[in-house]
């Protein structure tokens, strides 16, 4: 179950050969179903990732972009993960088709609700996911603990809580793992420890290697 891993000596060099890797695979998805659906991680580690993304030439108005998990915070607040993608990917000018998790003046609830009855605006299965990993094993928003995320095979999206009882929206546990492909960007080697350890057990990213029977490949710097 253990996945295919690439480490680079720096986070930088991972970053760029992901970008590499995930320009491909949408190219080869626009050419073959004339779409793509791509999804991205917030937090820090991607930064770099989704800068590099947005200097490859692709064929961006065929590429619909979403997010893997997004806080209920608004665009502007900085634990906005939409922020994030607006500041990196967003400001290289390319257009691309996004779907926003965050809807103004709902619950994350209340938003699950319409992004389920919206997935006709996303090309699925998607084509390409990448996933951040957090110290505590969690992927997306998919904690520990928290069977929200994988107790509905047809659930797209969950409304969930993270640390310090944050309401956040996810894709689901099933919806990763139909991807065609993931990828799981990690910074540092105690990252690669973290995951390591998390092989044998319960915990998020273990269950999705195991969902996925290991088809997921690992992006590290050391």
């Amino acid at each position: 179950m253990a996945p295919a891993a690439q480490v680079f000596a720096t986070h930088a060099q991972a970053s760029a050969a992901l970008a590499d890797q995930v320009a491909s695979d949408l190219r080869d998805a626009v050419s073959l179903r004339g779409e793509a659906s791509l999804a991205v991680p917030g937090g820090t580690t991607p930064a770099e990732f989704l800068g590099a993304l947005g200097d490859r030439p692709l064929d961006w108005p065929r590429v619909t972009v979403l997010l893997t998990d997004e806080r209920w915070v608004a665009p502007d607040h900085p634990r906005s993960n939409t922020a994030l993608v607006d500041r990196t990917l967003g400001a290289r000018g390319r257009p691309y088709r996004w779907y926003p998790l965050w809807r103004a003046g709902v619950t994350p609830r209340e938003a699950v609700a319409l992004l389920e009855a919206d997935t006709a605006a996303v090309p699925l299965p998607l084509d390409v996911v990448v996933l951040g990993m957090g110290d505590d094993g969690h992927v997306a928003s998919l904690f520990p603990g928290d069977e929200t995320g994988f107790t509905d095979a047809a659930s797209h999206f969950v409304a969930v809580r993270g640390p310090g009882d944050e309401p956040r929206v996810s894709l689901s546990a099933a919806v990763l793992a139909r991807a065609r492909e993931v990828y799981l960007l990690l910074r540092g080697a105690a990252k690669l420890e973290v995951l390591q350890r998390a092989l044998g057990g319960g915990l998020p990213v273990a269950r999705l290697l195991h969902a996925r029977n290991g088809r997921v490949q690992v992006f590290a710097s050391e």
